[in-house]
């Protein structure tokens, strides 16, 4: 959204997007893939420690005129042209958030709460050790533009694919108790 604000012609490529994330604004213009042998001016990726894990079937992220990779992980193999790697942010997600800032761009709404979604989910509900001050700031300025976290922490991980759900069933299932009421 902030790139289409900047007068960008977007590709968002989603080969498998979760059905859990279907309430964010614009999912719908999520493809699974690129047109076979499309050569981009520029291609981002977002969230992701190493290419293998980019899923590119066609290949057009290697292909691509111009790569950056914005990403969080320490284990980052700085695949891209441009690496934006932050290993002390908790989410990706939040650095995304600073870089709209230092465009200057206004995050709205509907950018709040893919923001905020993406803060959220990488970091287990704001629970993880990574998780700072700093963070909340992100978070509260976020909920200043009128994204409700109640709403979003609801859709985001009250729902649960059925393959995530029967996964669960069968690790619940095979639980044992090896000592009786020891911690």
């Amino acid at each position: 959204m902030i790139l289409k604000e900047l007068g960008k012609e977007v590709d968002l490529i989603i080969p498998d997007f979760p059905e859990t994330y279907k309430y964010l604004p614009s999912c719908e213009e999520a493809k699974k893939e690129c047109e076979k042998d499309r050569v981009y001016d520029l291609a981002i990726a977002l969230d992701c420690g190493d290419i293998k894990r980019l899923d590119d079937r066609n290949n057009n992220y290697d292909i691509a005129k111009v790569t950056i990779n914005v990403d969080h992980h320490s284990s980052n193999s700085m695949f891209a042209d441009y690496n934006f790697v932050d290993p002390v942010a908790p989410a990706c997600a939040q650095i995304v958030t600073s870089i709209c800032e230092q465009l200057g761009r206004d995050i709205n709404k509907d950018v709040g709460t893919c923001l905020l979604t993406g803060i959220l989910t990488d970091t287990g509900g704001l629970r993880y050790e990574g998780v700072t001050s700093e963070t909340f700031e992100f978070v509260a300025d976020i909920l200043k533009r009128g994204v409700k976290i109640s709403k979003v922490y609801k859709q985001a991980f009250a729902a649960i694919s059925r393959n995530k759900f029967e996964v669960k069933k069968i690790a619940m299932n095979r639980l044992e108790f090896l000592e009786d009421r020891k911690d």
